[in-house]
């Protein structure tokens, strides 16, 4: 029989059932070839013209604006989510609330080179990335219309129209729901035992070492208890820190390191390395509190979600965490 289980934080309840007939779909990345691109790659090395204007870039001191030189390139989305012009223009049809889609959408191109997934590289490749993750939250909190900051990388997307390396920031007027529900879950949990309830997790997790996938000096990689989806794994700092922005170097460094071997883990147990990564982080007007801890989660692409997962918000997975987590560690 499988097993109901509660996520402390969220309070949402899944099923564990490792008898589903779906089970080995879920052990799997299907591996598809990148689509062929009829046109230049917009992110490649000189044809920073076909982009809009960059905002930051990081790369040799005598490059120009928008010209080849550069390792790491944040450009503004071309078709954006939202847009960081104009005006909110707050307005009410009947009973619904409306306004215009305000907001900050960027592009981060993590490397001049095409094909590189995070598996493949340099260390300190990825240390400029999550430094471009930092440096875009630090400002766009000074845009005082923002309220909230998530980081979204669909990693070896073969469905993505650009198959050169990217990630993308986004800021919003307001806090998306999936982190609200944490926020809300996090602060009734500090109510109830005054400790923040991730902090609990990642020392019952270290202590139990069953769920545990990996741990570095500063973060701590762990399958959660209640996994809405096969392989899902978090990152969570050991310090207690709400804000990603508040990361310092040292970590950042630790984070590159275990993040790339995260997705060498990945590849070597599911075949290929599709995955959605997001960065969960405190909205911009209460960055540093005791109930909420920042954390990457990684969601990959496996098995596809039935149908009452989305209706009843009721996730099935046939892959328990304690099996992944043991077959993530032997991978390394």
């Amino acid at each position: 029989m499988g097993e109901l289980r509660r996520d402390p934080v969220t309070n949402r309840w899944v099923i564990i059932d490792p008898e589903r007939p779906d089970r080995e779909a879920a052990l799997k990345v299907e591996a598809q070839p990148p689509p062929e691109l009829s046109e230049p790659c917009p992110f490649c090395p000189g044809n920073e013209l076909m982009t809009p204007p960059e905002i930051a870039a990081f790369g040799e001191s005598s490059r120009q604006r928008n010209q080849p030189g550069w390792l790491v390139r944040v450009i503004p989305d071309l078709h954006p989510l939202c847009r960081i012009e104009g005006d909110f223009d707050r307005r009410p049809e009947g009973p619904f609330d409306v306004m215009n889609a305000v907001g900050a959408h960027e592009i981060v191109v993590e490397t001049p080179q095409h094909h590189l997934t995070w598996a493949e590289l340099p260390e300190q490749q990825l240390e400029r990335v999550l430094h471009a993750y930092r440096l875009r939250s630090l400002d766009l909190r000074l845009d005082e219309r923002f309220r909230s900051l998530i980081v979204v990388k669909n990693h070896a997307d073969a469905a993505s129209i650009f198959r050169h390396p990217h990630s993308h920031v986004l800021a919003f007027p307001f806090v998306p729901y999936g982190i609200e529900e944490e926020l809300r879950g996090c602060r009734e949990f500090y109510a109830r035992k005054d400790r923040c309830a991730f902090c609990d997790i990642m020392l019952h997790e270290r202590v139990s070492r069953v769920r545990r996938v990996d741990e570095t000096d500063h973060f701590v990689m762990l399958a959660p208890f209640a996994s809405r989806f096969p392989f899902e794994t978090w990152v969570l700092p050991l310090r207690h820190a709400s804000d990603f922005a508040s990361i310092n170097d040292k970590e950042l460094v630790d984070l590159a390191g275990l993040m790339k071997r995260m997705m060498q883990m990945i590849g070597k147990v599911l075949g290929n390395q599709s995955c959605t990564i997001a960065l969960h982080t405190a909205p911009f007007d209460e960055p540093h509190t005791n109930d909420y801890h920042w954390h990457l989660e990684v969601l990959p692409k496996t098995a596809a979600v039935a149908g009452f997962g989305w209706g009843a918000r009721l996730f099935v997975n046939p892959v328990p965490p304690e099996e992944a987590a043991a077959l993530l560690r032997q991978a390394m």
